[in-house]
């Protein structure tokens, strides 16, 4: 597979600077315990401005984002995976391999190829700690070995006003695009990991966007991990 390109690029920069968090946690850990770096997955309905909550979360907490586009290139890329995995030791990078087989033996995702590499990447993503996770599962494959699992709703009407506005559609190419994008993800869950991605169960807090910019958004999230935390 050809990574050449912008997004190669970032992800060259994201797994060094990965090295170089490893690296520092290893100097430090015999002096003191670490900043704990938390885990934070990211589900929405099409139009919730998420990756906007995203950068804003990495942001305010020194994480790292992860988008749907980066976790696929790597988990579907044998080679950039194994690097990835090489900066765990090799007992956790066992342990995560049995977690997927018992997550396979419950019928909590599928058992191809393909999804046990999505599996993989987003479990060893979390190991490595300090990251968001936007889409891909991610609620569903970290359950509550997450520090949040958030889930971005609206309606219709503020969702599709967000679309036309980003993407310069019009109402009815909005709609469409808005519908697509909904049930593409829905589909998603359900054949990978056999849940409904609208179960509110499957997360820690659930935020209606319809009346609240990414801002007060990410001050509810941050808030919900002060809270988790005390």
């Amino acid at each position: 597979m050809n990574t050449d390109g912008p997004i190669d690029v970032m992800l060259q920069k994201q797994l060094e600077q990965y090295r170089l968090f490893r690296e520092q946690l290893a100097e430090t850990q015999a002096l003191a315990a670490p900043r704990h770096a938390p885990v934070i997955t990211v589900s929405r309905m099409t139009g919730c401005c998420a990756r906007d909550l995203s950068q804003l979360l990495a942001a305010r907490l020194d994480l790292q984002v992860w988008s749907p586009e980066l976790i696929d290139l790597v988990a579907r890329d044998d080679r950039l995976r194994t690097e990835v995995a090489e900066l765990l030791d090799p007992a956790i990078r066992e342990r995560i391999e049995l977690e997927i087989d018992a997550m396979v033996a419950r019928q909590q995702c599928r058992e191809d190829d393909a999804t046990r590499a999505l599996v993989q990447m987003v479990k060893i993503l979390a190991e490595t700690g300090g990251v968001v996770i936007h889409g891909r599962g991610g609620a569903f494959i970290l359950r509550d070995k997450a520090d949040l699992r958030l889930r971005l709703v609206s309606s219709e009407g503020r969702r599709l006003r967000e679309v036309m506005r980003r993407r310069e559609l019009d109402e009815h190419e909005a709609g469409v695009f808005m519908r697509a994008g909904d049930s593409r993800r829905t589909a998603f869950v359900r054949l990978l990991f056999h849940a409904d991605v609208n179960d509110p169960r499957a997360y820690d807090l659930v935020i209606n966007t319809e009346h609240l910019e990414p801002e007060a958004a990410s001050d509810l999230a941050l808030r919900f991990l002060d809270l988790r935390q005390d």
